[in-house]
């Protein structure tokens, strides 16, 4: 129901064992995650979950949408392509810019409530503003 609050439950991710990370290229070990997006808004270009990754080196590239990332447990190590590397451990909280690039080494397997933006393709927006135009013409 709209207009109605939505619970993130980290609780939701115990009753699912995961699959193979694909959130980016796996450079060590056999991480496994298990994602579970709890609220979309209708256009789709907001959402947010609850997400668990375990333990691996993962390298992302091109990140396609901004993120906020709340660590529930867990600690992991996240390297921007040419930046210093920098740990986050249970409580802290971080914002991935869209295009970002670099490697998460997940020491210990991580929870993290998430809150994404999705943005449109140029596409879209082109789509977006003729379907605009057309509703303004007077034939």
């Amino acid at each position: 129901m709209r207009n109605q609050l939505v619970r993130l439950d980290h609780g939701l991710i115990d009753a699912d064992g995961g699959k193979p990370a694909v959130f980016g290229a796996v450079a060590s070990g056999s991480p496994t995650e298990v994602s579970i997006n709890v609220f979309d808004d209708p256009t789709k270009r907001f959402g947010c979950g609850v997400w668990q990754c375990s333990v691996g080196v993962v390298e992302m590239k091109d990140w396609p949408y901004d993120e906020l990332c709340v660590l529930l447990a867990g600690r992991v190590v996240i390297t921007p392509a040419g930046g210093e590397p920098q740990e986050y451990r249970q409580g802290d909280a971080f914002a991935i810019p869209k295009g970002f690039t670099g490697t998460w080494d997940i020491r210990e397997t991580i929870r993290k409530y998430y809150a994404i933006q999705r943005h449109n393709s140029a596409l879209d927006r082109i789509k977006g503003k003729l379907n605009r135009l057309r509703g303004k013409l007077p034939f």
